[in-house]
């Protein structure tokens, strides 16, 4: 008689059951050689007996069936089934012949109605034992879940203490996440474009292989990192420190689900196309090089138009005036700041009340999570209408319990976003001076300003103000000359929203576009940049001037709201206006007698950028 050795372990992981299938393989060789066996083959797998279909399994029966043996060696009834499919399998060739015996060398078997008996009830044994070791499981993980474990190994960027078992941010890896992330958010980079930057970082997996796209991809999907968890379709709320911001993780969110063909400019020789708009048939500017020069024109994708080239150089200088335009004072943000600072410690109390609020709503959360937990137990409701509902409370209770986290850890403001504000106002003269044009066209992007190229001056054929002189001290506010160094300001932050402080009435948030930023106006004016503008801000020496610069289209910026109240403000003489006795100013204004206010004109609508004028910086 002809056996086949059969020898199994539960798990391909070659870390685990490391010596199972040698020690099978030993007793079992032993057992043939001692009882003088004939073994013909024998078949090694590695996977669960817990369901049917194991290919080795499967393909030692058709063995068998063909008549390559008539008998099976294994260790233990359990090695050749936990399930009730394989075990009547094995049975039934026993009853109708096929299969001639079963030899164990711990268990006795005899092709008898007695030893089938037997042998049924072992493969029960082995199916019982299954059964209650996931039951087990199931109950170890619903603890855990319960508790805010991550059952799982955790994603990449975080490390499991093997001692307390607890969750932790990776030192290594973390930071490198995080940064990706950031990047992302910016929009500026494709999923291959990312990849290549992450990869360059030396960002590995925990194998220390390359990340994959499609892994790299489900990692800026993955909520683990906002401090939540989701497992068998249900959100939980973990124990882990969150390695990112719930925002942040929206933003990231936002791009991906804009991402498609033809929304990223290639990162080419022209960094500056399309970057603007032409204002004749709205397309965008393309580039092109003639003779060794960058020339800037209308992609023409609608049809023929009569818009003129420019040069890259003129390009890039009628950006760097708009960007010194827009920059405030060092002077004029210097006590701004400091007056935004004095507001923001008065701002602590209210907004004290405002996290006392907070802290209540995020008790009621969690009452509320519990009643929902004993209302889905009950049978009141479907486990659909349950995860939708538990999903929304968990998601709002980290939304929550992020702002508390910001206040109370991190004295976070709702001023903050002025400040940044005024930070990067103050810097915007100074990154003007950069000469890598994609460092111009960045900026542009990021604070959400809209650029237009016409013919003809737009302001002056809508009646709109026209350019007003730099401010007093301003000068040639260009290049080095007379200017400190480059002040260190945070990069990154959050958008800015409002100017106005605590207890003022806001207007409401426009959605975001970027740090210091919102999306730009539709209905907000365009400020021309005209040559005298160029003159006005930049060093004679610097200034670019080709043979065809009077046929140049005029390079024309929507500004986003605060910066357009800079710009059109940029010849203001005092920082403060004590002429705006309006109540809701974010700060606190010299209020004027009833003669001195009788003796000032009113506001100039039609010219706010004249000197004196307009709205307050």
């Amino acid at each position: 008689m002809k056996y086949f050795i059969y020898a199994r372990k539960s798990t391909d992981d070659e870390e685990r059951q490391i010596l199972s299938i040698d020690a099978q393989l030993d007793e079992l060789r032993m057992l043939a050689a001692r009882e003088k066996l004939e073994v013909v083959r024998e078949y090694i797998e590695s996977q669960t007996a817990k369901k049917p279909g194991r290919p080795i399994f499967n393909e030692m029966l058709k063995a068998i069936k063909r008549g390559e043996a008539q008998a099976i060696l294994a260790w233990h009834p359990d090695r050749l089934a936990r399930n009730s499919v394989d075990g009547g399998r094995l049975i039934y060739d026993l009853d109708t012949g096929q299969l001639a015996t079963l030899k164990f060398p711990t268990t006795w078997f005899e092709n008898t109605p007695q030893g089938k008996f037997m042998l049924s009830i072992a493969f029960g044994q082995s199916k019982y034992y299954v059964d209650s070791l996931s039951e087990n499981i199931k109950r170890g993980l619903r603890k855990k879940l319960r508790e805010g474990i991550y059952p799982n190994k955790p994603p990449i960027g975080y490390l499991n203490d093997p001692k307390t078992r607890a969750v932790y941010i990776d030192p290594e890896r973390g930071p490198l996440v995080r940064r990706m992330f950031e990047e992302y958010a910016t929009g500026r980079y494709t999923a291959a474009a990312l990849l290549d930057l992450v990869t360059a970082w030396g960002l590995r997996s925990f194998n220390g292989l390359t990340l994959p796209l499609s892994k790299m991809l489900w990692t800026l999907d993955h909520i683990f990192y906002t401090g939540v968890f989701r497992f068998s379709g249900e959100v939980y709320e973990g124990k882990h420190p969150p390695l990112i911001s719930r925002e942040l993780f929206e933003r990231v969110q936002a791009v991906r689900k804009k991402a498609g063909r033809g929304r990223y400019a290639k990162h080419s020789r022209f960094p500056l196309r399309a970057t603007a708009h032409c204002h004749h048939c709205g397309c965008q500017f393309t580039a092109e090089l003639k003779k060794g020069h960058e020339y800037y024109r209308c992609g023409k994708r609608r049809g023929p138009c009569d818009s003129k080239t420019i040069r890259e150089e003129a390009f890039a200088q009628a950006i760097r005036t708009g960007m010194r335009m827009a920059s405030l004072r060092d002077d004029f943000t210097e006590k701004m700041l400091a007056e935004a600072e004095r507001e923001k410690v008065a701002d602590r109390a209210k907004q004290a009340a405002l996290v006392e609020q907070q802290k209540a709503r995020l008790s009621e959360l969690g009452t509320l999570l519990d009643r929902l937990l004993d209302v889905f137990l009950a049978g009141d409701i479907e486990r659909e209408e349950f995860t939708a509902r538990k999903e929304r409370y968990i998601q709002e209770k980290v939304a929550l319990a992020d702002e508390v986290a910001k206040f109370e850890t991190k004295n976070a403001s709702r001023l903050e976003p002025v400040i940044d504000f005024l930070r990067a106002s103050r810097q915007a003269k100074y990154d003007a001076q950069t000469e890598n044009s994609e460092d111009l066209r960045n900026f542009c992007k990021k604070v959400g300003w809209n650029l237009v190229f016409a013919g003809w001056n737009l302001a002056e054929a809508s009646g709109a103000p026209q350019a007003a002189p730099p401010p007093d001290g301003c000068g040639s506010q260009g290049g080095s000359e007379g200017l400190p160094p480059p002040i260190p300001v945070p990069r990154g932050g959050s958008a800015a929203r409002s100017l106005l402080a605590a207890g003022r009435q806001a207007c409401p948030n426009p959605p975001q576009n970027g740090p210091f930023s919102c999306v730009a106006d539709p209905e907000a004016p365009f400020v021309p940049i005209l040559p005298q503008d160029v003159a006005a801000y930049l060093p004679a020496a610097k200034i670019f001037r080709s043979l065809g610069s009077k046929t140049d289209p005029i390079l024309h910026i929507q500004f986003t709201r605060l910066w357009g109240i800079v710009a059109r403000n940029r010849g203001a003489k005092k920082w403060r206006r004590g002429r705006d006795s309006n109540p809701r100013y974010p700060f606190e204004v010299h209020t004027l007698s009833k003669r001195a206010r009788s003796a000032t004109p009113p506001p100039l609508r039609k010219s706010p950028c004249q000197t004196g004028t307009g709205e307050g910086t």
